[in-house]
């Protein structure tokens, strides 16, 4: 073999070796995502790799490779911050690293977060900068989970200034509202009749409003305590329930309540707070009776794919569709007080529960035949 022939071997295998080499890196890049451009500085000239387009949804060929074509669809209050960063890195010899977050546009009007990182790799004998190459690396998942921790964070905060703010001022209301409830029962016990006949009626109405509104604020005060202590345990549910109807024996009594009841499960849940619901929808049953009938409540529940569905079902008034859903919110009254006493809490507090919880709660109505609430409750 001539010696000719030696160098033209050693130079296809040398060819060859850059081929497969160029294809390796190619294939890292496109696995990894990442795309990269090489810098042509007194040129001004820019090689944009495929990859580098297709992060913002362009084609090789839909996008010209230039400097002023990335330019273009940077997101304009970043662009500063390139040239900065560029001459800070020029400036200490590439010392000070070119590693920067940059945001673009995407050809279909989203944005883009991109981790952008470049380095001068040539220079000249008067330490001017020839030739940058560099990679930018889609974070848009990793920003967006960033940005959603931090509302969560925001969110979780504001609620605790929220529930702080409701129990100091609940609490701190119901001292004024006891003395003027005593206050006012003691002048109705010292000086009814000795009055004028308007001054006892006046009198009466500031002792029902005044304990109305002591109930309002227990209601949210209790509100905001609901799921302060989380502490998880096995509930037994149909013991729990048992608890509860020995609580409102009274009233069970009193109204003639007739039970069906089925068994229950054992559950991954909050005591105090699965009491707070059952009593909560068997009084609201007993509540709306339908006249002439005494309230018959059938309690159930099903086992479901990931979940427990419980039922609650009464024989009362019923609801209207029109507020199959107004009425899970707090304060809100469908009927005169004078008709059902109340403050229009006890259905917010279900709600809270059942999601503190993991479930959720809603109710089905036919009025004049009765209501069954639906609440469920995660395996």
């Amino acid at each position: 073999m001539s010696e000719i022939e030696h160098l033209q071997k050693e130079l296809e295998e040398t060819k060859k070796a850059l081929q497969d080499r160029e294809m390796i890196f190619n294939h890292i890049v496109e696995s990894t995502f990442a795309g990269f451009f090489d810098w042509n500085i007194p040129e001004n000239k820019e090689y944009l790799s495929p990859t580098f387009k297709k992060m913002f949804g362009y084609e090789d060929h839909e996008m010209e490779s230039s400097p002023e074509a990335w330019q273009r669809i940077i997101y304009q209050e970043d662009l500063p911050k390139v040239f900065e960063l560029f001459g800070a890195h020029v400036e200490s010899k590439g010392k000070i690293p070119f590693d920067s977050e940059l945001r673009y546009h995407h050809k279909d009007g989203s944005l883009v977060w991109v981790f952008c990182r470049g380095k001068v790799v040539e220079w000249d004998e008067q330490g001017n900068p020839l030739r940058m190459l560099g990679s930018h690396i889609d974070i848009t998942n990793i920003k967006k989970s960033e940005e959603t921790k931090l509302y969560v964070e925001k969110l979780e905060q504001k609620n605790k200034e929220l529930q702080q703010f409701a129990y100091v001022a609940s609490h701190d209301l119901q001292e004024p509202l006891r003395t003027i409830i005593s206050f006012t029962e003691l002048m109705l016990e010292q000086y009814s009749g000795n009055m004028e006949k308007n001054a006892d009626t006046y009198l009466r109405f500031i002792s029902d409003a005044s304990n109305r509104m002591s109930s309002l604020v227990k209601g949210l005060l209790d509100y905001t305590r609901i799921g302060k202590n989380f502490e998880v345990s096995e509930v037994d549910t149909e013991l729990l329930l048992q608890n509860v109807l020995i609580d409102l024996n009274t009233l069970i009594t009193e109204k003639h309540v007739t039970f069906e009841i089925d068994s229950l499960p054992k559950i991954q849940g909050l005591d105090t707070e699965m009491s707070s619901l059952f009593m909560n929808l068997i009084t609201n049953a007993i509540k709306y009776e339908k006249k002439g009938e005494h309230p018959l409540i059938k309690i159930g529940a099903t086992e479901e794919m990931d979940h427990w569905k419980f039922h609650v079902e009464d024989n009362g008034i019923g609801i209207e569709k029109a507020h199959l859903k107004r009425i899970f919110l707090i304060f809100q009254r469908l009927h005169n007080k004078d008709e059902y006493a109340g403050t229009g809490i006890g259905l917010a507090h279900c709600q809270k529960i059942v999601e503190l919880h993991g479930g959720k709660i809603w109710v089905e109505s036919t009025p004049g035949l009765g209501s069954t609430f639906y609440f469920t409750i995660p395996k």
